[in-house]
């Protein structure tokens, strides 16, 4: 994902956000649209005052409707729309059942069969079949849109009656794991009207489209879908509203005065005043969502490698953490703590200035040379976080003769074009967003951000190694079949990565919430990055 934009790339923007691919035709067509998805409520029971749940976000949610082409922010609605075969469990480290109760694979983990919950229905009052879910990730497959390529083992779909559904692949993979991924792998409705998905709705989730306006505050409002599985026993939110507030300041006051029940990360200072108030609550845990800055390996002076090792010693990432206090925490490397492949025994660069001179010097640059290495930084405009390393960043590197220039850049309409134009020279010389992976694995951070592309898309380092690229495409079925040799071969990856660096890992986003207190039953899952399940939670009464 990535920045699920992309993903992934925080306090300022609260949520870190993936390039927003395939988005523009949808939002174009749909600006003036208030959607209002037929059957959704099922009638009868409105909410009540009180039952609403309001997320608050600093930037507009929807910015594709489609299920199978989602891949920027809108997961955080999509997710209460929609349901998977499965939901991973960050706490045991396990697929759970959720469209599915039960799954086998064969010992070699090229077939899989999975049963069907009973009882289920999709918005439209249609039952869930098998035939339901082979259509679903047969139409995501053939649109080949974000992160559809998790389905790329699949060779072959059946149905075996109306409630078991069998999986053929082309080699082994974790398809209990795939199932569970925060895109791509949505059940819904399919159909041959392309507008049949721009109203939403179409899924098997707790909530449905009570209205969508696009541009307004109150942008998007989710109603309880009254035949849901689930049931609505309890104190349950039968509604829920993203809430656009641009300001932090003015979330920071909307949570204070109870008008807001969940907030992402704040500015520092602003987490700060909300700690410890009465009616508020402050969760804290580490994410998977890395900081990365791509420094650009086809243009001068970053072609040269000894230069990309300079920056990469010469910085120091503890103050870089340090100076957001406590809005990350240092990079063990390319996948953080609790996935597969995680280390913290790599011999990372950083705060060793001599040997960033040392490397400049060989490569003809820095203090006596007569040659100063002059670098444009680009990052998402309105990320205080990231402007605040950034600048940190510069006087870091200002004595190794290294002259770091900070531009922050509108993400989808102008970063994030402008790193993929087909003219090297518009290109930026470092390019820093988050990423994070589109399910529990971590692939996708070597398999989008750093394989060969002949299109640019992700890979904003533009960088190719064809020895790692081979590593990349085996370690999924190696996964699978070989968790301890996956784990080995991850190594060395992340060791290849750090020898060529073609990238800085400045830093792991820890997650900072704040809840209202009365909200009972969230949990931070890191595999889905920013996403509040409403259905899980209920409400305390006073």
């Amino acid at each position: 994902m990535a920045l699920r934009p992309f993903p992934g790339c925080r306090p300022a923007r609260r949520r870190p956000r993936r390039p927003a691919t395939r988005f523009r035709a949808t939002v174009a067509a749909a600006l003036a649209v208030v959607v209002v998805a037929a059957g959704c409520s099922g009638g009868g029971d409105k909410a009540r005052h009180g039952d609403t749940f309001v997320y608050l976000s600093n930037e507009a949610i929807v910015t594709e409707w489609d299920p199978a082409r989602s891949y920027s922010d809108e997961v955080v609605a999509l997710s209460n729309l929609y349901e998977t075969l499965t939901r991973y469990n960050a706490r045991t480290g396990r697929a759970e059942g959720l469209l599915a109760t039960s799954w086998t694979s064969s010992r070699d983990r090229r077939t899989w069969t999975f049963t069907l919950r009973p009882g289920v229905t999709f918005h439209s009052g249609r039952p869930l079949t098998a035939r339901a879910v082979k259509a679903a990730v047969e139409r995501t497959r053939e649109l080949k849109s974000g992160a559809s390529y998790l389905w790329d083992p699949v060779r072959r779909i059946t149905p075996l009656g109306t409630r078991k559904v069998r999986f053929e692949l082309s080699r082994p993979a974790s398809l209990d794991i795939i199932a569970s991924a925060s895109y791509a792998a949505y059940i819904y409705e399919v159909s041959d009207d392309p507008g049949y998905y721009r109203a939403a709705g179409r899924g098997t989730g707790p909530y449905t489209v009570g209205s969508w306006k696009p541009g307004a505050e109150n942008e998007l409002e989710l109603t309880a879908y009254q035949d849901y599985w689930g049931g609505w026993d309890g104190d349950r939110y039968t509604e829920a509203v993203f809430r656009v507030v641009p300001q932090p300041s003015t979330t920071a006051q909307l949570m204070r005065s109870g008008e807001g029940d969940y907030a992402e990360s704040l500015p520092p200072q602003l987490l700060d005043t909300l700690r410890g108030r009465p009616g508020l609550a402050v969760r804290e845990r580490p994410s998977w969502q890395t900081l990365l800055g791509l420094l650009n390996t086809r243009r001068k002076p970053l072609d040269d490698v000894r230069v990309r090792r300079a920056i990469a010693q010469g910085l120091d990432y503890e103050e870089l953490v340090a100076v957001n206090r406590g809005a990350y925490v240092a990079s063990d490397g390319v996948v953080p703590e609790g996935l597969l492949g995680h280390t913290d025994r790599l011999d990372l660069p950083g705060d060793d200035q001599d040997q960033a001179r040392k490397l400049l010097a060989q490569a003809g640059y820095g203090p006596g040379s007569g040659r100063t290495v002059e670098l444009e930084l680009t990052y998402p405009e309105g990320e205080d976080t990231i402007r605040t390393m950034a600048g940190l960043m510069k006087a870091q590197l200002r004595p190794l003769g290294v002259d770091l220039k900070p531009v922050g850049l509108p993400w989808g309409s102008v970063q994030w074009p402008r790193a993929r134009s087909a003219d090297p020279d518009e290109r930026q010389d470092v390019f820093v967003m988050f990423w994070w992976p589109d399910d529990a694995e971590p692939l996708s951070y070597f398999r989008n951000v750093f394989r060969t592309e002949k299109e640019i898309s992700y890979n904003l380092a533009y960088y190719s190694n064809p020895a790692l690229d081979r590593l990349i495409d085996r370690v999924g079925a190696q996964t699978a079949t070989d968790p301890d040799g996956a784990e080995r071969t991850y190594r060395t990856m992340q060791e290849m990565l750090i020898a060529d660096a073609p990238a800085l890992f400045l830093g792991t986003m820890t997650y900072q919430r704040v809840l209202s207190s009365r909200v009972e039953g969230f949990t931070d899952n890191p595999a889905y990055a920013n996403v509040v399940f409403f259905h899980e939670l209920t409400r305390v009464r006073a």
